[in-house]
């Protein structure tokens, strides 16, 4: 969600293949943020990159694995690697092959947790772009999914303390090292958790807050609850109304791209998820 590009990995040990896939994919935009394409010449090569590089060891978007290359089978243990060692279920795997008949299709994809197979013959430019599109749609869509639950089921562990369900928080705002370009900002019931020791941040809140609510927004409930974004600034606001059976929560944020509708209502359902918490907690 908090994306300024889309990492991709291509595998190959032949040079031209690397280059020409690159040149294809230059201006590929998947909701309008651009891809940044890591590449790697042989399995150990990729390996090692996954373990050195933190963006690609933990948010790499699509890999695009190469079979035959260090050995004829090199591909697919390196989708091994990502599936099984790595315990990465999330990247969208493709496998492409110049000899498909080392690695037969159907015995891959049922062997291999792959999302494609498709011979390096088949890999024109369209070819690739459709690809690109669904796949990091997928990868977007499944991990937002994952995480929301995981959010979700530590605020239900949580309900009855509101001090473990500020814990439980403070990978979504507030302390992470990655959220200087896409603040993120929860308010309940008229107070802010976690406020920045900057009080000119603060006052920005404020003002992005009070402009936010003002608007009308999309209606997520009977209730009042919406989803509203400042196409200028990129700034949101899901908002959830009190109720008998809820507090007022305000999840503002930024992102780098306006976020499908799916998305928005997974993020609907975590402040949703919170707002009830929260209710049903006291201060210990």
């Amino acid at each position: 969600m908090f994306f300024k590009h889309w990492p991709v990995l291509l595998v190959d040990d032949e040079p031209d293949v690397l280059s020409i896939s690159k040149l294809a994919m230059k201006n590929f935009t998947v909701y309008g943020l651009p891809l940044k394409i890591y590449t790697a010449a042989s399995k150990a090569e990729a390996i090692a990159l996954m373990n050195d590089n933190v963006e690609v060891g933990c948010s790499l978007a699509v890999a695009f694995l190469d079979v035959v290359m260090e050995t004829d089978s090199a591909g697919l243990e390196l989708c091994d690697y990502i599936r099984n060692t790595m315990g990465n279920s999330l990247t969208q795997v493709f496998v492409r092959t110049g000899q498909p008949g080392l690695a037969p299709e159907r015995e891959v994809i049922d062997k291999y947790d792959i999302n494609g197979y498709f011979t390096k013959m088949e890999a024109t430019e369209n070819k690739l772009y459709s690809l690109i599109k669904s796949s990091v749609r997928q990868y977007l869509a499944y991990g937002m999914a994952t995480d929301t639950l995981e959010l979700i089921t530590q605020l239900v562990v949580a309900t009855g303390s509101r001090r473990r369900i500020s814990y439980a928080l403070t990978s979504v705002c507030g302390t992470g090292f990655d959220q200087t370009d896409t603040p993120r900002w929860i308010i309940i019931d008229g107070v802010l958790l976690f406020p920045p020791d900057e009080t000119d941040a603060e006052k920005t809140m404020t003002i992005l807050l009070k402009m936010l609510m003002a608007r009308e927004g999309l209606n997520l409930s009977p209730e009042g609850d919406k989803y509203v974004r400042d196409e200028v600034s990129g700034c949101q606001l899901i908002h959830i109304c009190s109720t008998a059976s809820k507090s007022e929560v305000s999840f503002l944020f930024s992102s780098h791209f306006a976020p499908p509708h799916k998305i928005v209502e997974l993020m609907y359902s975590f402040t949703t998820a919170l707002a009830i918490a929260w209710h049903k907690s006291e201060e210990s």
